[in-house]
């Protein structure tokens, strides 16, 4: 599931899609009118602020698109179900830019958790998470086709760094990164859903918890 975007996963560096992909899509706008990227901002921020107000279950596409001034057929085509557009809507996927992974192995997993922290404690967030978990699994793949969309680029550069600092003697070889982000999302979503307290005390015993299990 999500790593964390604009934050709203503070990591800023999902590309909005692979290569590929973006060629496809590319090509199959051109053929018609191109999107108008106002109306995609103004579903998007009405869906944020209705997760907010109401909640997963009683936000719906008439209602989004009702406060975004837009109709629904408008939203259908840009996202054909719900669980699409708040996928889109709580985890965004903001410019390509450096992962803020530097230095040692342990400041690099404090990272990854702060920004674990404020994207699930944010309030759209934390209620669009109940809903797509609830929704996803009648939706077979279509959860590692929306991951796929964010964190490629995210997983590439977190295992550069990873397979780095194995190389220099910082961590053990062969760690993956995507069972590193696992371990972290999951360990911050169940704290938060048995209402610990996420202070620093928190914060740094989970840090060395897991960085003691990659060192070398």
């Amino acid at each position: 599931m999500p790593l964390w975007s604009d934050i709203r996963y503070d990591l800023n560096v999902m590309q909005s899609i692979s290569g590929s992909e973006q060629h496809r899509h590319g090509r199959a706008r051109s053929r018609g009118r191109p999107r108008d990227r106002r109306i995609d901002d103004a579903v998007l921020r009405a869906t944020v602020e209705l997760l907010e107000e109401i909640g997963y279950g009683r936000l719906t596409i008439p209602l989004v698109a009702a406060r975004a001034g837009s109709t629904p057929p408008a939203v259908y085509r840009r996202w054909p179900t719900k669980i699409e557009l708040v996928y889109e809507a709580a985890f965004p996927t903001p410019p390509s830019t450096e992962l803020p992974l530097t230095g040692d192995v342990e400041s690099a997993v404090r990272t990854l958790i702060q920004a674990s922290v404020a994207l699930f404690s944010a309030p759209a967030v934390h209620s669009a998470w109940s809903g797509l978990m609830a929704e996803l699994p009648s939706e077979p793949g279509l959860s590692a086709r929306l991951l796929g969309r964010q964190q490629d680029s995210t997983y590439l550069l977190l295992q550069h760094f990873l397979d780095e600092a194995a190389a220099e003697g910082r961590a053990q070889e062969g760690i993956d990164a995507r069972v590193l982000v696992d371990m972290i999302g999951g360990t911050v979503l169940m704290a938060l859903a048995n209402e610990r307290t996420v202070d620093d005390a928190w914060i740094d015993q989970s840090t060395a918890l897991i960085a003691r299990g990659l060192a070398r």
